[in-house]
């Protein structure tokens, strides 16, 4: 093994552990969620890698070929001739297997999003007006408050949240979401999306797709409590949207998760900062991801093309 892929295979694990290890809710939200976004590009440039790995240089090993070499009917006969498997169609197919796992994950994250699209433009074809600072009012029995997660930046507002939140409560949740779409948190959170479900098989994945959308929805709070002023009013908003069911075609206001922390930041005050030290560690660590992240991303295409040709006396034929 060459010095540099030693270096990526102790070097990607911990830059995708390392941000679970820090106390990211003391440093500035926008960079802790770059911070997580580099991870996440990792975790998918580390999962796109195994399935090229797989399909590419493991045919190329010993282990490989015991395999392909392996007769299952002489093994399990009855088995073999029943269903038809063999040691060779085995081996190949589990190196395609996470190629094709990749897809489907894509797949079905494509299949979502077409349906949430769908969805709000059904939403909005109801729509019965115009509402406060130009928002969209469409009628709904529940407390809907939230931008719209694909397309045209747009914050909708229920009848129901005109009616059950005071003038408070109202202005600090419209300063909330015009924060998603002012501070581009919606394609942020989409390209999140396409990330997490490449690296959806690796551990920790939802963990730091959860965590890059919490330090957004923190991010939108401090936006809207340096407007209004008033976190309290904030956190009683919070608290109405979030005991309702979220409508996943926007980025409601309850957010996604953690709604007990964020209340806490808001009524008990948020962690203090922590200092020069650890925000510029943090700034240093996010970019330092990032340039690996880019780096690795550009020498794939000709590690994958490097790969050893295969051995022309190799056979996967059984012996007799």
């Amino acid at each position: 093994m060459t010095p540099p892929e030693l270096a990526v295979v102790i070097g990607l694990p911990a830059a995708i552990t390392l941000p679970h290890l820090l106390p990211l809710e003391r440093v500035t939200p926008l960079w802790a969620a770059a911070l997580w976004t580099s991870a996440l590009v990792l975790r998918a440039l580390a999962a796109v890698g195994l399935a090229v790995f797989v399909l590419v240089y493991l045919p190329m090993t010993d282990f490989f070929r015991v395999v392909a070499h392996w007769c299952l009917h002489d093994v399990l006969p009855v088995l073999a001739v029943h269903l038809g498997l063999s040691g060779h169609s085995l081996a190949h197919a589990a190196s395609i297997l996470p190629g094709l796992a990749l897809a489907a994950s894509v797949l079905w994250l494509a299949f979502g999003l077409a349906r949430v699209w769908l969805a709000l433009r059904r939403r909005l074809a109801r729509a019965i007006g115009e509402g406060p600072q130009g928002t969209t009012i469409v009628g709904e029995e529940h407390i809907v408050i939230g931008a719209t997660r694909l397309g045209r930046g747009r914050i909708v507002v229920s009848n129901a949240a005109l009616h059950r939140m005071d003038g408070g409560e109202l202005a600090a949740s419209l300063a909330h979401e015009e924060a998603h779409i002012r501070r581009r948190h919606r394609p942020l959170l989409l390209a999140a999306s396409l990330l997490a479900a490449l690296g959806r098989l690796l551990p920790g994945t939802r963990t730091a797709e959860r965590e890059l959308a919490f330090q957004l929805e923190r991010d939108a709070d401090e936006y809207a409590v340096r407007h209004t002023d008033d976190p309290l009013a904030l956190a009683s908003a919070i608290c109405k949207a979030a005991t309702d069911a979220a409508a996943p075609v926007f980025v409601a206001l309850g957010g996604r998760g953690r709604v007990t922390r964020r209340l806490g930041y808001l009524v008990d005050g948020a962690p203090s900062r922590g200092g020069a030290l650890l925000e510029g560690s943090v700034r240093l660590l996010a970019a330092a991801l990032a340039t690996g992240a880019l780096l690795l991303a550009l020498s794939m295409p000709a590690w994958a093309t490097s790969a050893p040709s295969s051995d022309p006396g190799a056979s996967t034929t059984c012996p007799h």
